[in-house]
């Protein structure tokens, strides 16, 4: 599949995804709540860090800063894991509702924090394999760093399928990994071709926002300046990247959604399953 047909499915999704949304709204407020959630999350432990004066480089501040993200992890995969179960209610006919969103993630809790705490170990170890090689400097710092990147961007990728196994399926991390093992078997090329597409039209119109966020702080701060002008760019700026940020987290958790229910229809009735409506529209 080359590069404008990548382009375009990933686009084709995008516009299937908002239809949804555009049908029930709701669909959208998992993600927006997380935003909100993420920020005042971070918020509380940035005066912790401040009040206290955390030394990042002494063991305690590397303890702490990996229980933060610990919890930035568990506060955005519950949130994601309320958009998988009104996404499955949605194409499956039924009335999603935040409600049953809510009990259905609390319910997999314990799956969500186990998949959040391999999350934080998988960054902290790109992290520091990052640090120590740039210490060293030359190409091998190059490398790692391209080594470190591949393999978060496959976790990510991971992790997105395995929050639906944990979600419909009501599984164990344990099953939800050997589930998406058997699910992917000779499958994986199309599900990275279609991770893919969609990423890269998300962070297309990820430069548009910060071509964007460019224009609106040179107006806040470089023609109104002053405390008015903070505050206008500050407000319109964070309001703008929290939309954005909203749209990237339901967007993609919507893809690998459809994409697990079609093949899980698979696994059970082979090749004749169809895909999910706003799957199967963009495959024809």
């Amino acid at each position: 599949m080359g590069f404008f047909d990548r382009i375009s499915r990933g686009w084709g999704f995008i516009k299937e995804a908002f239809a949804m949304a555009k049908e029930e709204r709701v669909l959208l407020k998992p993600s927006l709540y997380s935003v909100f959630a993420g920020i005042a999350y971070w918020v509380v432990w940035v005066l912790i860090f401040v009040g206290a004066e955390v030394d990042f480089d002494s063991g305690a501040g590397k303890a702490m800063g990996a229980v933060a993200t610990f919890g930035s992890f568990a506060i955005f995969y519950f949130f994601m894991g309320m958009t998988v179960n009104m996404v499955d209610v949605h194409v499956k006919g039924g009335k999603p509702t935040l409600a049953e969103a809510y009990i259905d993630a609390k319910q997999n809790f314990g799956a969500i924090l186990f998949l959040a705490l391999i999350s934080t170990l998988v960054e902290l170890i790109a992290k520091a394999a990052r640090r120590s090689a740039n210490e060293e400097g030359g190409a091998a710092a190059i490398i790692v760093s391209i080594l470190a990147s591949i393999i978060e961007s496959i976790w990510t990728m991971m992790a997105f399928l395995l929050l639906p196994a944990i979600i419909i399926e009501d599984a164990s991390l344990g099953d939800s990994l050997r589930r998406v093992r058997d699910l992917s078997k000779g499958n994986l090329m199309q599900i990275a071709i279609g991770d893919v597409g969609v990423r890269m039209v998300t962070n297309l119109i990820g430069l548009l926002v910060m071509f964007l966020l460019f224009g609106v702080f040179y107006v806040s701060f470089g023609v109104m300046g002053g405390t008015a002008g903070t505050i206008v760019g500050v407000t319109i700026g964070g309001t703008i990247l929290s939309l954005f940020a909203a749209f990237s987290s339901y967007l993609r958790m919507a893809y690998y959604t459809c994409l697990y229910i079609w093949a899980a229809d698979c696994a059970d009735k082979g090749p004749q399953a169809a895909a999910p409506l706003p799957l199967a529209r963009v495959l024809r």
